[in-house]
């Protein structure tokens, strides 16, 4: 009887974690809505911080309709953004036609890299835009340039 009792709580427990979990999860995806999105302002003359946080999709310009393809995302796309315990990338996500599609948590700093690799297929003909957000724990949240793919 004592054993039944303690799997239930234990089972209780974990539920109760999962779901703290999620609701974690969609808070910090609300919060990452209101912020500010930052972009490349001048593409001639970045600054140092752009070139360090915007994100840079590296992906195939066009690739058959339902067939795996690699997505690349690399945040710096002049100058690799540093990996330290007290500055990192928390979070790359990668979105087609401006909708999330997927993406990566860095929930420790220092041991995790400023790139993000993707496997995505496409079922459907004609073009594809393809960007990346990126968020930095101290300088925000970054918006790549877009990429085009075409479908074929």
């Amino acid at each position: 009887m004592e054993r039944r009792r303690l799997i239930k709580a234990g089972a209780a427990g974990a539920a109760l974690l999962l779901t703290q979990g999620v609701a974690g999860a969609d808070s910090y995806n609300k919060t990452l809505a209101k912020r500010k999105i930052n972009t490349l302002t001048n593409k001639k003359n970045p600054s140092v911080l752009e070139k360090k946080h915007v994100p840079l999709v590296e992906a195939p310009k066009s690739v058959k309709k339902g067939q795996w393809f690699k997505v690349r995302v690399k945040v710096g796309f002049m100058i690799e953004h540093p990996s330290k315990p007290d500055h990192w990338i928390d979070r790359i996500e990668l979105q087609m036609n401006g909708k999330r599609v997927s993406e990566m948590v860095n929930v420790v700093g220092g041991i995790t890299s400023p790139n993000a690799y993707f496997e995505i297929r496409l079922n459907r003909s004609g073009d594809v835009k393809l960007e990346a957000v990126a968020n930095c724990n101290l300088h925000g949240t970054w918006l790549s340039e877009p990429i085009h793919i075409r479908v074929a």
